[in-house]
């Protein structure tokens, strides 16, 4: 505690008294240091001075009674027990009564381990051999399955010198079936002592145990590394070896021993140091190629191993061999983690291209044998599909397997899930396959196959598909059947239409169709497919979901097709038709352009005349024709009072006197422009402003005429 000197005293005006209290005064925490020491502090029990025999009576008395109360109380605490044994041996070296205390605690729970142990200890501990090993024969007896019984036992007689007792100790644990470690302590201790020949058999016996590889190692690398060389040492080792391949391998383990890769590896790295390199690389080759090692990341160490082996003592083409070796056991390990790794499979079977039939061939059917899990045609499914081509391409011209092949097409297009895609390439191969290998049914076979695909792949219009038909067919002149597919075809890419609007595959198809019978001289047809589809309602006009779209483009195709043939007065019927369904105004100048873009009957007339191409020129007749067709337009429209198209009208009719008339021609169009006139109107919102369009008078007003003539009459009968 701080003691405050007033403010009116300065430090020098103090008293000495005052200076002295200020030094010796104390802190809390002084307080707390030594509160603290004093609880670390050891407890020191107050010393009792024995003067006679009747007092070291009466303190043992007094001592053993606490021993006794405590044990009365927890007859389970058996570091009491040990304590009061302990005291028995160290302050009254009262031996038989320490082991009655020990006795009477075992009695208590005889399969508590601890507890012989500790017994056991003290045992030895003062020297008593015959009762330490009176407690263990009891205790491994008792626990026969307890190890640690069993190493003391050992240890005690093994430091005695007593080896044949060892021996038998470790004779009757083994019966007991116990685990590899007590094998390998037992084979241990004939080691120290260079006993080579029990070390041989109790191998055997382990292994008639225990018929692993790791224990085929630790033999392994006895001979090699403990047993002194000799003459016989290199056919021991070898033998082995060998003989843990063959045990292995007759018990079935071999595939999935995790130690088989270390056998490998050791082995060969031995026959290597004797100089045996033929008899290591023979080794690697038959550990690898019969699959004697399964683990993907051991048979990679291993091909590892190998390649640095051919490195070191192999030629150029051994070297390329092991290095194939590696790249092949990489593959099989992706492939192995994800079956699904088509891209894997691929480089896979092109690295076995030229292994063996049956290698590759199982190589193929595993690559096949998981199929993709998306319900979409995805990537994963395209690469797939041409592993299955690829699989029977190969048995057809590598193997000269032609009903195998057969099999792998018809396997492949059940597999394929055409209810929800499917893949033309694969029809159409099949489909070739058999036009290829059938001498007697082929084209029968080929259309099944065609057929069947058209029938399974409706929903999708495969094009690919109707486009190979068509054009064997063709190639056949068959030209009945190729009209039937160009109507399935049509059929199809209608109904594909309705459900996707914005592909318009029927148009395209249509004009396929009408090409092929144009290049067939079949005019009446073409005009019947196009007035077939002209004429077929559209979806605009009624609630149909059959159309051909666009309805312009088609008709312009039409036309195009009509001029080509130098039908043009059905091409002027086909406009009335078009212009009586929907006068637009593109119609309408479509129209007039077309008039100027035919020959007229005098070119009509050359050309047939001429052997030589007639050039084509516009003269007055076209042009004549045209202006015709943009005066009647305007008529159209004056008619229907529609003064925006009327005025898009005459500006394409100007546009056309500018381009093709003269000053005059463009001069009469530009009479024909109405004048705007600005009005205003009351609405319910106020007054506006509207435009309206006054064209010039062609014909006497007649309706003014008849006013005036009734106003007349009433005049004169007045």
């Amino acid at each position: 505690m701080n003691l405050d000197l007033p403010s009116t005293l300065s430090p020098e005006a103090s008293s000495p008294a005052q200076s002295s209290l200020a030094k010796a005064q104390v802190s809390s925490a002084d307080i707390l240091s030594e509160v603290h020491s004093l609880k670390q502090a050891p407890f020191k029990a107050s010393k009792q001075s024995i003067q006679d025999l009747e007092e070291l009576r009466s303190f043992q008395q007094a001592k053993r009674r606490d021993y006794e109360q405590h044990l009365n109380k927890n007859r389970l605490n058996y570091g009491q027990w040990i304590r009061y044994a302990k005291w028995e041996l160290e302050h009254n070296h009262d031996y038989k009564r320490a082991r009655s205390i020990m006795e009477r605690a075992l009695q208590v729970n005889s399969q508590h381990v601890p507890f012989w142990v500790r017994y056991i200890e003290l045992e030895l501990l003062h020297r008593n051999v015959n009762h330490a090993r009176n407690v263990l024969e009891r205790g491994v007896t008792t626990l026969p399955y307890t190890d640690k019984l069993w190493y003391m036992y050992v240890q005690t007689e093994e430091t005695l010198g007593n080896y044949n007792s060892v021996r038998k100790i470790f004779e009757r644990w083994i019966s007991w079936k116990p685990a590899k470690a007590v094998w390998d302590s037992y084979i241990g201790f004939e080691k120290r002592y260079d006993e080579y020949d029990n070390v041989r058999a109790l191998f055997t016996r382990y292994l008639a145990e225990y018929p692993h590889g790791d224990v085929w190692l630790r033999w392994a690398d006895f001979e090699r590394l403990e047993v002194p060389p000799s003459e016989s040492s290199i056919p021991r080792i070898r033998g082995v070896f060998e003989a843990a391949v063959d045990a292995l391998f007759e018990n079935g383990t071999i595939e999935t021993d995790t130690s088989v890769s270390q056998i490998i590896l050791r082995w060969t790295s031995w026959e290597a140091s004797q100089g045996e390199t033929d008899r290591a690389r023979q080794i690697f080759l038959t550990a690898l190629e019969k699959g004697m090692i399964k683990s993907e990341s051991q048979k990679s160490k291993i091909y590892q191993v190998f390649a640095d082996f051919e490195k070191m003592f192999g030629t150029s083409s051994s070297i390329d061999s092991s290095v194939a070796m590696k790249r092949r056991i990489q593959y099989e390990e992706e492939v192995t983690k994800n079956p699904r790794d088509y891209n894997a499979w691929w480089e896979y079977i092109k690295a076995e291209e030229h292994s063996s039939v049956e290698t590759l061939r199982d190589l193929f059917r595993r690559s096949i044998s998981t199929h993709p899990e998306e319900k979409y045609k995805s990537l994963l499914w395209r690469r797939y599909v041409f592993l299955w081509i690829k699989f029977a391409l190969w048995e057809e011209f590598s193997n000269r397997d032609i009903e195998r092949a057969r099999s792998i097409w018809t396997d492949a297009l059940v597999l394929i899930p055409h209810a929800r895609f499917t893949f033309a390439k694969i029809w159409i191969m099949a489909a070739e396959f058999e036009l290829r290998n059938d001498k007697v049914e082929a084209l029968a076979k080929a259309r099944k196959v065609l057929g069947r695909a058209l029938g399974l792949t409706s929903k999708h219009m495969k094009s690919k598909i109707f486009r190979f038909y068509i054009q064997l067919e063709s190639r056949l002149n068959e030209l009945k059947r190729v009209r039937l597919l160009y109507n399935k075809w049509i059929e199809a890419a209608l109904i594909h239409d309705s459900e996707h609007p914005e592909s318009r595959a029927a148009l395209g198809v249509l004009k396929e169709f009408i090409f092929k019978e144009q290049q067939l001289g079949e005019v009446e047809r073409c005009i019947s497919l196009y007035e077939m589809a002209i004429n077929l309602p559209f979806k605009d006009e009624v609630d149909i979901k059959l159309s051909f779209e666009p309805r312009g483009d088609l008709f312009a195709a039409f036309i195009t097709f009509l001029k080509e043939e130098l039908l043009y007065e059905r091409a002027r019927q086909e406009f009335r038709k078009e212009i009586d369904r929907n006068a637009s105004l593109n119609l309408w100048i479509e129209f007039a352009n077309f008039e100027s873009s035919i020959l007229s009957p005098d070119q009509i007339k050359d050309l047939e005349d001429a052997t030589d191409e007639v050039e084509f020129q516009l003269g007055d007749y076209q042009k004549e024709k045209s202006r015709e067709v943009f005066n009647e337009a305007v008529k159209h429209f004056r008619q229907k009072v529609d003064a925006r198209n009327c005025i898009a009208v005459l500006n394409a009719w100007k546009q056309y006197e500018e381009a093709h008339g003269d000053v005059n021609s463009v001069a009469k169009v530009e009479e024909k422009f109405p004048k705007e006139i600005t009005k205003r109107r009351a609405t319910d919102s106020g007054e506006e402003v509207y435009t309206e369009y006054e064209f010039p008078q062609e014909t006497p007003n007649l309706n003014k005429f008849l006013a005036n003539a009734r106003k007349w009459a009433l005049q004169s009968n007045s």
